[in-house]
């Protein structure tokens, strides 16, 4: 059996289906081939706990920290196909150990006076800090937006604009482009908390002592300004909603459906053939999914040596730290302990993304997974999705999402079921510390990097599928030669976490893939 459309886009998660989607409006014919049973990739939840079947289980990210900015949502309309979300103020807070804590409110000013409890100075600089972030946003946005190779006039011009208006915090800008989270964090804080704090959010972006992963602190004013967004019934109702939206405007979607090969014939890519024997000819590919995927499937000896060998060596979780992660279902309720108590203000954290470690747990998280051991203290988040969206669990119920962001993808002594478990009891030892509720458990759902690349098909577990880099940005994203306007390939292109702008959910890695295979459409006849 053959098809032919003009554009096969290969995988179905957001930046999948968001290209798909756009070259839909755009008049054109395209599928989607995802191997999994539903849409979402990154992006879907599903009942995953046998012991708790009705318990929603999120497995990888819960928010829409960028898509609230990146367009994705009105362009597709999804509050018209079943979008809805909850924004908790404040959406994150630092626990210290001995029952202080920081609250992330959506006014920062109100942060800095939370900061200032603690530490006067902290206070202080953290609207200093502010000034130079919310003007790090201003240039960022549009950078994130804007494709990477092509002059756009309209991104470009803002970013000039917004440069121009603060030339005095050029410097700093520079510098925090350039540095690590650690030294920013200590450069510009005082306090232990203050600090924790900031690389406990960092931290998520990868180890907080790379050089340029200080850019992570965009990440601030972001939920200052637009919110975090977590749609009610989990990121799948954001995937379903997106699903609906694109299939309604003419796209199409085969789920179940695993590629064996991206067909490469005479140096140009012409569709794939999928492992049930069907092939599927394009005009043109775009892949979503993990690129090293990608190029393995493309037909051997078609594309060029050097282009293989280029993104078999893209970084992929190189440091050896990912996010391992778990979700905990509880036959009762989850609230702090004296954290909350001894707040001063009518601020419920309860609803918030509780970040515990200290500045020293978070730095050894790293130091640690790099040599394949395990600590016994962690750096990590809890988010108790159910507290703020009761229908993630069943009456009288809650789940608890907890996020390691620096966790060995290969531990030294190997990731055996016994190690996992030995892990997660430290891990709730730790919780405990903190958390009321979690003795009810009575199911979890728990990840390491391996078992996600198995589930997945990405390389090394890595949720961005290519590291985070000055090198690995742009056009250079994710090697060289595959991230500007012109196909690595005729007929291929790459468009998901991969591609700029990278991680995260937004969907404008697919809004990007879509733009440049409208434009190598036209030149084929």
């Amino acid at each position: 059996m053959m098809d032919q459309v003009d554009v096969v886009v290969i995988g179905a998660g957001h930046n999948g289906m968001a290209a798909a989607g756009y070259l839909a409006k755009a008049g054109k014919k395209v599928v989607v081939v995802e191997r999994l049973a539903k849409v979402g990739g990154m992006t879907s939840s599903g009942y995953m706990i046998p012991e708790a079947p009705d318990h929603l289980v999120t497995p990888c990210a819960v928010e829409l920290l960028f898509a609230r900015k990146s367009g994705i949502i009105e362009d597709f309309d999804l509050p018209k196909y079943g979008l809805r979300t909850v924004d908790p103020d404040p959406t994150y807070a630092y626990l210290h150990p001995d029952g202080s804590s920081i609250a992330l409110f959506y006014d920062y000013h109100r942060t800095a006076e939370d900061i200032a409890r603690i530490n006067r100075n902290d206070g202080k600089a953290y609207l200093e800090f502010m000034k130079t972030l919310n003007v790090m946003m201003d240039i960022g946005f549009p950078l994130m937006m804007a494709e990477p190779g092509r002059p756009d006039v309209k991104n470009l011009s803002k970013m000039i604009g917004s440069a121009v208006r603060n030339v005095r915090l050029k410097d700093e800008l520079i510098a925090m482009s350039k540095a690590t989270a650690d030294q920013i964090a200590c450069e510009r804080f005082e306090h232990p908390a203050t600090i924790a704090l900031l690389l406990g959010i960092a931290a998520g972006a990868g180890p907080v002592d790379d050089d340029g992963n200080a850019a992570a602190y965009m990440i601030f004013a972001v939920t200052h300004k637009y919110g975090t967004g977590k749609p009610i019934g989990s990121l799948q109702s954001f995937a379903d909603a997106l699903a609906r939206s694109i299939e309604a405007s003419g796209a199409r979607i085969e789920l179940n459906a695993p590629v064996a090969e991206i067909i490469v014939d005479d140096g140009a890519a012409k569709g794939v053939r999928l492992e049930d024997g069907r092939v599927i000819r394009a005009k043109m590919v775009i892949a979503t999914c993990d690129p090293r995927t990608a190029m393995r499937l493309t037909t051997p000896g078609g594309v060029p040596r050097a282009l293989t060998q280029r993104i078999e060596h893209a970084p992929a979780n190189r440091s050896n730290a990912a996010p391992f992660l778990a979700n905990i279902a509880m036959s009762g309720p989850l609230s702090l302990k004296k954290h909350q108590d001894l707040r001063h203000d009518d601020a419920d954290l309860n609803k918030a993304v509780g970040l515990i470690g200290t500045p020293e747990e978070v730095r050894e998280s790293f130091a640690m997974a790099r040599r394949g051991d395990i600590p016994d203290r962690h750096a990590m988040s809890l988010s108790p999705l159910s507290n703020s969206d009761p229908t993630q669990a069943p009456p009288g119920g809650s789940l608890a999402y907890v996020y390691l962001p620096g966790v060995a993808v290969d531990a030294r002594e190997g990731w055996s079921p016994a190690l996992k478990d030995r892990t997660m009891t430290s891990v709730i030892s730790h919780l405990g510390e903190f958390y009321e509720g979690l003795g009810t458990e009575v199911g979890r759902f728990v990840e390491t990097a391996r078992e996600r690349e198995t589930r997945l098909n990405v390389t090394n577990g890595c949720v961005t599928h290519i590291d985070f880099g000055a090198l690995r940005s742009g056009v250079h994203r994710p090697a060289t030669g595959f991230g500007g306007p012109k196909p690595p390939f005729p007929g291929f292109l790459i468009g998901g976490a991969g591609a700029h702008p990278g991680g995260g959910v937004s969907g404008i890695a697919g809004r990007i893939a879509a733009n440049r295979a409208l434009r190598e459409l036209k030149k084929i006849r």
